[in-house]
């Protein structure tokens, strides 16, 4: 959605996206009662419950679809920051297997303080840290050069591989992800169909108008819950409700135990 939107605190956020859905059909209400009688209204409610049922029912599908799709990424998103701190903790205990492997080990810690005090909050504003990246690359070289003089180091070489290749690959969807989010068409069509499924409940007529507008008001307020959801868990990294580093604190906190 808008990209400042992540920016807001959690409350300022929902009280824009709800709040502001809310407003919009409130105004869509008057327009519709100012320019149509009930007694019209009310003549078509049988034929109108059949069209609003379809309508309701694309518009519910599509929006449980992109909510559930926006879940997923995110529990993907933070899967991936554990997966890059398990891969770089076997990287760590597996080089004291090798002689002066201290700097590797170096490169590793800073990388991962590099993360929790660079690359973390320059993700949140939805920017890309290119220092956290340019160590991790020379943690790679690092490894890879690692001398595998006997058959057990092979072995333990091969696995330290494996896991950087993961790595690796876990941090660059991490970062992908928190540079993309919903695509704008798909915004537009749910924006836009909200508007029309709440617009097409005015069009049945009430014999109290209150009645209507507190059923029509609970209704937009579900949608607008939604939406806001939506929009929250867009960028996985980015808002009140995110991804936070608390992986890689915990994988400093494990270095420290391992030792130099």
């Amino acid at each position: 959605m808008i990209n400042w939107l992540g920016t807001l605190p959690t409350l300022s956020a929902a009280f824009i996206v709800i709040g502001g859905f809310v407003f919009v059909s409130v105004l869509i209400g008057f327009l519709v009662l100012k320019f149509t009688s009930s007694e019209v209204r009310a003549a078509h409610n049988d034929r109108a419950g059949f069209i609003l049922a379809v309508i309701g029912v694309i518009y519910a599908v599509l929006l449980a679809f992109v909510a559930i799709s926006a879940w997923e990424r995110f529990e993907q998103a933070e899967a991936r920051t554990y997966e890059e701190a398990e891969a770089l903790a076997e990287v760590y205990r597996d080089a004291g297997s090798f002689a002066g492997a201290d700097a590797l080990r170096a490169t590793l810690r800073a990388y991962v303080e590099s993360v929790v005090n660079v690359s973390w909050p320059a993700m949140q504003r939805g920017e890309r840290s290119n220092a956290a990246n340019a160590l991790l690359e020379r943690l790679d070289r690092e490894v890879r050069a690692l001398p595998a003089t006997t058959p057990e180091l092979a072995d333990i070489h091969a696995q330290m591989l494996t896991a950087m290749d993961t790595a690796l690959a876990d941090r660059e969807s991490r970062v992908t992800m928190d540079s993309t989010g919903i695509n704008g068409i798909m915004w537009a069509v749910l924006v836009i169909g909200a508007i029309i499924t709440v617009a097409f409940t005015y069009l049945f007529g009430f014999d109290r108008t209150i009645m209507q507008a507190l059923m029509v008001g609970g209704l937009s307020l579900m949608i607008g819950l939604v939406l806001f959801l939506i929009a929250a868990l867009d960028y996985p990294f980015r808002g009140s409700i995110a991804v936070g580093p608390e992986a890689f604190q915990a994988l400093l906190d494990s270095l420290k135990l391992i030792g130099s």
